[in-house]
């Protein structure tokens, strides 16, 4: 079924639509509910045709005209196509759009496929949100993305905790001695000892004992001195 003429009526892109969808045309469905959203859009159809189109290229089209045209229902069109859409594509075209804030549902939805796009997506929208608990959490449970980088960005962090993060990052990636100069540094020095002794490393634990005496912290001379050897 071809649309309706230049020039006709609006009511006719409501009528032409509904053939399409009942002529099984569910490509053609959606692009008219996108071309003529005031008067052929409608959620639900719009939902149920989506899932059913041969071009793939539509899930993309879809989510962008959410969007702009319907935003508070983008996280339901995104659930919907979850099993459908790549996900990084996803996270791609709304970094692009500066609007990963909005899809934090979906992010969340998805996470458990551990993919690095979503993981970093979302770990970002964590620090923004300065919800320290949520992003540990989220890094011990969904270990793809760039932890080196995240690592370096947390380390100039205000709050502590964040910092913390940092110095946690660093040990997993065995870098001990950048964990250890950032919780020396933020006076931590119990963290600083489990990194040293976890390290195994003599250097990192020598290199420890020598801050300690040069700050002439006895206790945590002998705790390092307990804990490493």
């Amino acid at each position: 079924l071809g649309p309706p003429p230049p020039g006709a009526p609006p009511r006719l892109w409501q009528e032409a639509c509904y053939l399409m969808v009942e002529n099984q045309e569910f490509d053609s469905a959606i692009n008219c509910m996108i071309e003529h959203p005031e008067s052929a859009w409608d959620d639900s159809k719009f939902l149920d045709c989506v899932v059913k189109v041969r071009n793939q290229e539509y899930f993309y089209k879809a989510a962008n005209f959410y969007l702009e045209y319907a935003p508070l229902k983008l996280n339901k069109l995104l659930t919907v196509l979850a099993k459908k859409v790549d996900h990084a594509r996803v996270v791609q075209l709304m970094r692009k759009q500066d609007q990963i804030p909005l899809i934090v549902p979906y992010l969340k939805s998805v996470q458990s496929e551990n993919i690095a796009a979503v993981n970093e997506a979302y770990n970002e929208v964590l620090v923004e949100d300065e919800d320290y608990e949520a992003l540990r959490t989220s890094i011990d449970e969904h270990d793809k993305f760039d932890q080196i980088a995240l690592a370096q960005k947390l380390e100039k962090h205000e709050l502590l905790e964040f910092r913390r993060i940092a110095a946690y990052l660093y040990k997993k990636n065995k870098r001990f001695a950048e964990s250890v100069r950032i919780s020396k540094s933020d006076k931590i020095y119990k963290d600083a000892i489990d990194t040293a002794a976890d390290s195994k490393d003599p250097a990192v634990a020598e290199e420890l004992l020598k801050f300690f005496v040069a700050v002439e912290d006895k206790e945590s001379f002998c705790a390092t001195l307990y804990t490493c050897y």
